[in-house]
C-alpha cells in the first residue's frame, strides 16, 4: 500500500467516524455518559478509580524512591535519545538518493496497523493490547505519584479516535504549579519510568520464560524464501522449513548445502529431506538449469552456472539465524548489539521480510520443556503479545522522555533547567528565570521536532 492510498483510507475512516460521533453529540447521547466531543476525538472523564490510586499511593516511601529513580533514569534516557536523534540526522544526511527514497515516510509515526509499514494489519490485536497497557500504566503512574505527593487528582479518562489513542490522569493544575520542583519532577518522570518497568517485565517473560523453551527444529539450511514456479515450490518447500538432507547427503548448515548443490546437474532428479517444526518430510525433485533460471529471473549470473542444478530457494545465513535466536533468548547477552537486534525486529521485518517470531519462520523451531504442553498457536500468540507490549512500551517511554513540551521529558527538562539556573544565578527573579527557561525550552523543543522529522523531510527533498 502506498502512502497516498494509506492516507486516503485513514482519512475516509476518520471522516465517517467523525460524522457518527457528531450526530451522537448533537443528540446528547455522549453527554449522558460524561463524554466530551473534541472534534473528532472523544474524551471520557470519570472520578472512578481515584480510590484505587489512593490505595496504591499509600506506600509513599516506595513511590518517593520510585520517583527519584525515575528522574535519574529519564534524564539519562533523555540525553541518550537526543544524542541518537542527532546521530540519526547525521547518518541519514549521508545517504545516497536511492537510500533516501527507500526511507519510510511520515506514516511511520502513526500507530495505525496497515498504514504504518512496520505495523502490519495482521498485528492489530497485539498492537491495540500493547498500546492500552502502555497508556494505562503510564497515566496511572502519574496519578499515583500525584496522590503520593499530596496533590489532587481531578479525574481519570480515556481519549478515543476510533479506538483508544490515549489515557489521562487529570491533576489539579494549580496545585501542580505551586508544588515544589522535586515532587513535580517525580510526577513527570513516573509515566516513562513505569513504561520502562513494563519493558523489563516483558523481556523477562518473553526471553527467559518463553523463548528459553525454543530450540531449532533441526540442524540444516533454513529456508528464507522460495522462487515462484521453481522446483522447490513444486515439491511444497516453504519459508521457515529446514533442509536436513539433499542429494542423499546430510546437511547441517548452509555451507554444506551449497557444497552439495554445486555438485548437482540440470535436469537431475534427486532426493531432499526437510523439517517443518517436528514433522520430517521427504520428496523427490527434478532440478532445472541454474544459468537459465538466473537469466530468466534477472539474478546475478555466471558462465560457471551453466548445466548446474537449480532448486529455487533463498536461505538464511547460519549466523543470521543463530544471532536472532540468541537475541530472542537473551537480549542482554551481547549488549547493546543483541538488544538493538531484538528491538528492530519489526523494522527489519519491513525492510528485509524476516521476522523470527511469526509464521512461517516459527516453523524453524520446536517447543521443549514444561511449556511444550501449551498448544503451538497459543504459545506464539502469547510470545507476540509480550513482544509488542515490550516494543510499544519502550517506544512510548523513549518518545516521552524527549526534552520537548508537551511531553513529560519537556516538563522534566524545564524543571531541571529552572533549578540549574536558580543555582548558578542566585539573584535572578522568578519572572526572569521562567522567561529564560521558556525561551530555552522553545528552542530545544523546535530542535527536537526538526530532528524527528529530518529523515522524512530529506526523503522528499
Amino acid at each position: 500500500m502506498s502512502l497516498i492510498d494509506g492516507l486516503v483510507i485513514f482519512f475516509a475512516i476518520v471522516l465517517l467516524y467523525s460524522f457518527i460521533v457528531f450526530i451522537l453529540h448533537k443528540k446528547g447521547v455522549l453527554e449522558k455518559y460524561n463524554i466530551s466531543f473534541m472534534g473528532p476525538a472523544l474524551m471520557w472523564r470519570t472520578k472512578r478509580g481515584r480510590g484505587f490510586l489512593k490505595k496504591l499511593a499509600e506506600k509513599k516511601r516506595f513511590w518517593k524512591s520510585f520517583g527519584n529513580f525515575g528522574i535519574v533514569l529519564c534524564i539519562f534516557a533523555m540525553i541518550l535519545m537526543t544524542a541518537m536523534l542527532i546521530w540519526q540526522a547525521w547518518f541519514v544526511f549521508g545517504f545516497t538518493p536511492e537510500q533516501k527514497e527507500a526511507l519510510p515516510g511520515p506514516e511511520i509515526a502513526l500507530i495505525l496497523p496497515g498504514i504504518n509499514p512496520i505495523l502490519p494489519i495482521e498485528y492489530v490485536g497485539y498492537i491495540i493490547l500493547a498500546f492500552i497497557v502502555a497508556i494505562i500504566v503510564h497515566e496511572f503512574s502519574h496519578g499515583i505519584l500525584t496522590i503520593a505527593s499530596k496533590l489532587k487528582v481531578k479525574s481519570l479518562g480515556i481519549l478515543y479516535l476510533i479506538f483508544p489513542i490515549g489515557a489521562f490522569c487529570e491533576p489539579d493544575e494549580n496545585g501542580l504549579k505551586k508544588a515544589k520542583t522535586k515532587p513535580r519532577m517525580r510526577i513527570y518522570a513516573a509515566g516513562p519510568t513505569a513504561n520502562f518497568v513494563v519493558v523489563l517485565v516483558s523481556i523477562l517473560l518473553f526471553s527467559f520464560a518463553f523463548m528459553s523453551s525454543i530450540q531449532p527444529a533441526a540442524e540444516g539450511a533454513h529456508v528464507f524464501s522460495v522462487d515462484q514456479d521453481s522446483p522447490a515450490e513444486k515439491i511444497g518447500l516453504q519459508p521457515g522449513m529446514t533442509i536436513t538432507s539433499f542429494n542423499n547427503t546430510k546437511v547441517t548448515n548452509v555451507t554444506e548445502y551449497f557444497y552439495v548443490l554445486r555438485k548437482t546437474n540440470a535436469n537431475q532428479t534427486t532426493t531432499i529431506r526437510y523439517k517443518r517444526g517436528d514433522k520430517e518430510l521427504n520428496a523427490t525433485v527434478t532440478l532445472t538449469d541454474r544459468y537459465l533460471e538466473h537469466e530468466k529471473r534477472g539474478y546475478l549470473n555466471n558462465e560457471s552456472f551453466k548445466n548446474m542444478g537449480y532448486l529455487g530457494t533463498f536461505l538464511l545465513r547460519d549466523e543470521v539465524f543463530n544471532n536472532y535466536l540468541s537475541a530472542l533468548k537473551n537480549p542482554f547477552k551481547r549488549f547493546p548489539d543483541s538488544f538493538l537486534l531484538f528491538f528492530v525486529i519489526p523494522i527489519l521485518g519491513y525492510f528485509q521480510g524476516y521476522n523470527p517470531i511469526v509464521s512461517p519462520f516459527t516453523d524453524s523451531y520446536v517447543i521443549t520443556g514444561p511449556l511444550s504442553v501449551i498448544p503451538i498457536n497459543v504459545f506464539w500468540i502469547i510470545v507476540n503479545a509480550l513482544y509488542w507490549i515490550f516494543w510499544l512500551n519502550l517506544a512510548v517511554a523513549l518518545f516521552n522522555v524527549l526534552p520537548m513540551v508537551p511531553l513529560d521529558g519537556g516538563f522534566l527538562f524545564n524543571d531541571a533547567m529552572g533549578s540549574f539556573i536558580k543555582r548558578i544565578k542566585k539573584g535572578i527573579s522568578d519572572e526572569k528565570r521562567e522567561k529564560l527557561v521558556k525561551n530555552i525550552s522553545l528552542t530545544i523543543s523546535l530542535t527536537i521536532l526538526l530532528l524527528i522529522m529530518f529523515p522524512w523531510l530529506i526523503k522528499y527533498l
